[in-house]
């Protein structure tokens, strides 16, 4: 008799990427997927520890499963927040099953032939035309407030011929936007030899209208690969999108987080993004309340995201994690300060993004339609902006002309041609 499985997954692209991968991997071992808690056999939360606000949410779902599932279900916690602070889950019951961010760790436990996460292993895709394909784990950064490299640690790149394998599969099987994923996509092969200009020349070998979007990769890695990677976004292919975090606009906040750039360094990566490629959008992240932040160096963050003109911010507010140097830094900050100082930079990002992009209203773009919302669809522009299309009956995966018609908050309203 088959086995029911029920998965939830949480955090980055790589987190989804994983969470797909496992679901297509027990469905290849006899496994049955189902979207019923009850009838589950096995319970899988694949867990995230970057937000303390998406561990609450995933503990509180702990709770919710404990009481909500078959008497004979069991609960797994794999993923990164179980492999950095276990307790958290035993503390809820000691029946859980509290697992690494390990694949093989999972199979022993289901009692599977054992396989470690890779690019070849089959997923089940949870948006129809978009494939995410991880190409390493892990990085060569130490920063003070980040938990995940307390789970994943070192670096691992994938090779490039199981990346190719994967992407030519993906295209193949219909995907039309593929993500290449990673916890820092900059130092992609720094590991192998190889680097990540080296595998996108690979991959746009592939034929095909398709669509790749480059994950994170912080400042300091794509300053030693710029000169080689900018040439290769005059390829259509190659969204013109960069992310690159800034995390603060003070170099006295970037030293205590541990990122290895000045904010002088950064603003010499996307001075030479802008130059290099017309109409480039720029996403980045910021983290407000950091311990010790003062209001100068606020102000500092503030000064910075304006004079970048960034497309995307995210904007974090400091959360304590376990484990992390920043933990148990003095001077921190209460939530009213972080929460203000959020909301300043909430408010002058979506001032930045109108203002940049109004002078796109009225344009045709060719965009490709890549999800469907509640009353329409999204399509993304050629520098991955979102393009939001009301009650029309659009094909996912298609590439189609549509006017710009205005600017709402961090996205375009759009109508067909």
């Amino acid at each position: 008799m088959a086995q029911y499985f029920y998965i939830e997954g949480y955090g980055c692209s790589l987190n989804i990427s994983e969470t797909e991968k496992i679901s297509g991997y027990l469905k290849e071992k006899g496994f049955k997927k189902t979207i019923s808690i009850l009838r589950a056999d096995f319970i899988i939360l694949n867990t995230c520890s970057v937000k303390q606000v998406t561990e609450q949410r995933m503990l509180s779902r702990v709770d919710f499963f404990l009481e909500h599932k078959k008497p004979s279900a069991k609960i797994i916690a794999t993923g990164c927040l179980s492999a950095a602070q276990p307790k958290s889950f035993l503390n809820i019951s000691k029946n859980i099953i509290v697992l690494d961010t390990k694949l093989s760790s999972l199979c022993k436990v289901l009692g599977i032939e054992e396989k470690e996460f890779s690019p070849l292993i089959n997923s089940v895709n949870s948006r129809e035309c978009v494939s995410i394909i991880p190409i390493s784990v892990g990085c060569l950064g130490a920063c003070t407030y980040c938990s995940a490299h307390l789970a994943r640690k070192d670096l691992h790149s994938y090779s490039v011929e199981e990346i190719k394998q994967s992407f030519k599969s993906a295209i193949d099987s219909g995907a039309k936007e593929i993500w290449l994923t990673s916890q820092d996509t900059g130092c992609y092969g720094f590991d192998i030899g190889s680097d990540l200009p080296s595998l996108l020349k690979e991959l746009l070998k592939e034929k095909g209208d398709y669509r790749i979007r480059l994950g994170m990769m912080n400042p300091n890695h794509f300053i030693k690969i710029k000169k080689e990677l900018i040439p290769l976004f005059e390829d259509a292919r190659l969204y013109k999108f960069l992310h690159l975090p800034l995390q603060s606009g003070s170099d006295r906040v970037l030293e205590k987080m541990g990122r290895k750039y000045s904010v002088k360094e950064f603003f010499s990566c996307i001075d030479y993004a802008k130059k290099n490629i017309p109409f480039v959008s720029l996403a980045t992240d910021i983290i407000v309340g950091f311990p010790g932040e003062s209001e100068k160096d606020f102000g500092l963050s503030v000064n910075a995201v304006n004079k970048a003109g960034f497309d995307v911010v995210n904007i974090s507010r400091f959360g304590k994690r376990k484990g992390t140097v920043a933990e148990k830094m003095p001077s921190q900050l209460g939530e009213e300060i972080k929460k203000e100082r959020s909301r300043v930079l909430s408010v002058l990002c979506k001032t930045i993004f109108e203002k940049n992009n109004s002078s796109f209203v009225g344009k045709k773009v060719l965009c490709l339609v890549s999800e469907k919302t509640a009353n329409g669809f999204n399509a993304r522009t050629n520098e991955y902006r979102t393009v939001f299309i009301k009650g029309f009956d659009l094909v996912l995966g298609k590439f189609v002309k549509i006017k710009l018609v205005s600017v709402n908050g961090h996205y375009f309203k759009g109508v067909v041609v």
